[in-house]
């Protein structure tokens, strides 16, 4: 038996470097991949459904890069995070909705000949208007706002169940999300790196080497 401890002290330092090794090209790989997504821009594409779709590179990060770079810079959604006992991802995008032209058409013309024009703009809408005695023109009806999506989990007490939830958030106060499905993909860890088979491994090891 004791011609295989070296055997078997060789391989226990293998494994645990080799992990190493691989450790640090995921971190290397993920550092450009950051750096990547830092700068990316949206790319715009028709999907296969025939709508169009919107994508950017994801930024992945470790809890205190998340609080250095993205929280510390952002009150608002570092507020919106505080309510997760664990955040797993974060989306947050801008949209615009805007329409050129609506026209209505009174059905009985009004009797007098007028016209009047202008332009509205509020918080979050604004549009150009002109009307005669034939009916009203709407044009460049735009509106906008900021969505939050945030997933991960949530307790209703410290010590207390935690529960997978996503929460999306408008600026817009008047946009009102009306459906809602959230999927999250549950990837299971792989067998090696369990920690009762490292435990396993370790006992082993030392029965071994006693011997």
């Amino acid at each position: 038996m004791k011609k295989y401890i070296p055997h078997i002290i060789i391989l226990s330092l293998v494994i645990p470097l080799s992990l190493s090794i691989e450790r640090c090209n995921y971190i290397h790989n993920k550092n450009v991949v950051d750096i990547v997504s830092l700068s990316d821009t949206i790319m715009y594409f028709k999907n296969r459904i025939g709508i169009q779709t919107a994508s950017i590179n994801t930024l992945q990060l470790d809890k205190n890069q998340l609080q250095n770079l993205v929280l510390d810079k952002d009150a608002e959604l570092a507020k919106l995070t505080a309510a997760f006992s664990k955040v797993n991802t974060i989306v947050k995008y801008k949209t615009v909705m805007q329409i050129d032209t609506i026209r209505i058409s009174y059905k009985d013309s009004v009797p007098c000949v007028f016209e009047r024009s202008g332009e509205l703009k509020k918080d979050w809408y604004s549009f150009t208007y002109k009307s005669d005695q034939k009916g009203i023109q709407i044009d460049s009806l735009k509106t906008w706002t900021s969505t939050t999506a945030i997933t991960g989990f949530k307790r209703k007490w410290f010590l207390g169940e935690q529960t997978a939830v996503t929460d999306i958030t408008n600026s817009n106060p008047h946009i009102v999300v009306t459906g809602l499905q959230a999927i999250e993909i549950v990837v299971p860890e792989p067998w090696y790196k369990k920690w009762y088979v490292w435990l396993t491994a370790g006992i082993c090891g030392g029965w071994i080497t006693s011997r």
